[in-house]
């Protein structure tokens, strides 16, 4: 029998390391997964509408988080924001309603306008961010929170002086298959004590897109450049490392490594490659890697410990599996699972993790927490589970899955692997970093 898991039941007391002041930051962080069915339940039931604004309609903005966001229930698109006309009548063709702004501060003026959400290039997150919150509305906020700490820091005061919701976009927090993970390697120890571990981010190619020629490149290629980006560390890395602190319910106390542009010689001012080890307390270690010259092995998340290895990713080429050590004691629901991976060097130890399975673990009984599992959220892919989340937490007023304390968290421990790889030098994570 397969153990599956979905956001609710959790009961375990919260596990915190390090400070008290992390510990502090940390509080609220699991307790909001154990809340995540019942926000679904009681959105499910609510779905009065909540009007929007979109600011930055591009990519990552228009053909993902605005598409998601479509799709709740109940949402209705009242503005549509972008510099670039293209994208800005890209946007307004599919919803005809919404009034068109290539200025975000004409936005905060409409009084109707519930929620605001912006998937812009990172240094403009703050502006905006701060703007909409002290203008009295929601915000969701693309990844990476911000570029600098402190216009982190200015956001969460914002959202906390305001009494608004500030959802930031690691959508891991909302996906079914992270949360069963986290069942495993909380509630049920499938590794014991975590003592390190991996991830990485690679990709085969220049991050350089073909600039059209009513723009510039620095506008159409913002990632590259340093006064706009944070890297690789900020647009991937903090994905990573915020499911990391997730896992381990802890947040880096110092990180060391090195980077450079060592390969893409194209005029880019942030680095082409990043090896990064951060350390956790208790001397927990997370080894980070990304590249832009191989993609082998795509991107995941490695949890180790003695009983076990965990192995997570979004992405469906990388068999997401937990791997038994040699000699750990199997639990009971170990030794029935089904689908078991192929066979090779992990042989029959390996078992293939399954979310999917919702429905007949509910019917046969089996329990996570104090109670059986039910519903089926399958079929949702993590970006508009998260959307569900940032609307729930409007509608009911629940906390948000991933808010300021998270975003914050990952977004210090980027800036300070950067730092520490232009230094080339170990750089202390100090607990003030996360404190506001």
């Amino acid at each position: 029998m397969k153990l599956i898991y979905e956001p609710g039941g959790l009961t375990r007391r919260e596990f915190i390391q390090g400070s008290a002041a992390i510990a502090a930051t940390l509080g609220a962080s699991l307790t909001e997964v154990a809340k995540a069915e019942e926000r679904r339940a009681a959105a499910a039931q609510d779905t009065r509408p909540v009007r929007c604004a979109f600011i930055g309609v591009g990519a990552q903005g228009f053909g993902v988080d605005f598409k998601a966001a479509m799709s709740v229930p109940g949402v209705e698109m009242a503005a549509i924001c972008d510099i670039y006309e293209p994208h800005l009548e890209r946007a307004l063709k599919a919803v005809p309603s919404a009034k068109g702004y290539k200025d975000y501060r004409a936005v905060m003026d409409h009084g109707d306008i519930e929620a605001v959400l912006i998937a812009t290039p990172l240094y403009m997150h703050a502006p905006i961010a701060v703007a909409a919150l002290q203008s009295g509305k929601h915000v969701f906020s693309e990844k990476m929170m911000a570029y600098t700490i402190e216009d982190a820091k200015a956001m969460a005061r914002a959202a906390r002086a305001a009494g608004k919701v500030l959802q930031i976009g690691h959508q891991r927090r909302s996906d079914i298959m992270y949360n069963h993970a986290w069942e495993l390697v909380n509630a049920k120890k499938v590794c014991g004590p975590v003592t390190h571990v991996r991830a990485q981010w690679n990709r085969n190619g220049s991050w350089r897109l073909p600039v059209p020629k009513d723009t510039t490149d620095r506008h159409w290629n913002w990632r590259l450049y340093r006064e706009y980006s944070r890297g690789l560390m900020a647009e991937l890395g903090t994905h990573q490392i915020q499911a990391v602190n997730w896992f381990l319910g802890a947040a880096p106390v110092a990180v060391v490594g090195m980077g450079g542009i060592d390969y893409w010689k194209d005029g880019r001012t942030v680095f082409d490659n990043v090896e990064v080890v951060f350390e956790y307390p208790g001397g927990v270690k997370l080894n980070y890697t990304s590249l832009t010259t191989n993609q082998f092995d795509g991107y995941y998340e490695q949890f180790m410990g003695r009983e076990g290895t965990l192995v997570i990713s979004e992405e469906k080429a990388v068999p997401t599996a937990y791997y038994r050590e040699p000699g750990a004691t199997p639990e009971e629901w170990m030794k029935s699972a089904v689908n078991p991976t192929e066979k090779g060097k992990h042989n029959e130890l390996a078992l293939k993790l399954d979310p999917q399975a919702t429905k007949k673990l509910s019917q046969s009984g089996v329990k996570v927490g104090e109670k059986t599992i039910t519903g089926d959220v399958t079929g949702k892919n993590s970006y508009l589970l998260e959307m569900e989340d940032f609307f729930a937490s409007i509608r009911t007023g629940a906390p948000v899955t991933c808010g300021w304390k998270q975003g914050l968290m990952a977004c210090v421990a980027a800036i300070r692997a950067n730092e520490a790889m232009e230094k080339r030098t170990r750089v202390e994570i100090h607990s003030s970093d996360y404190e506001l």
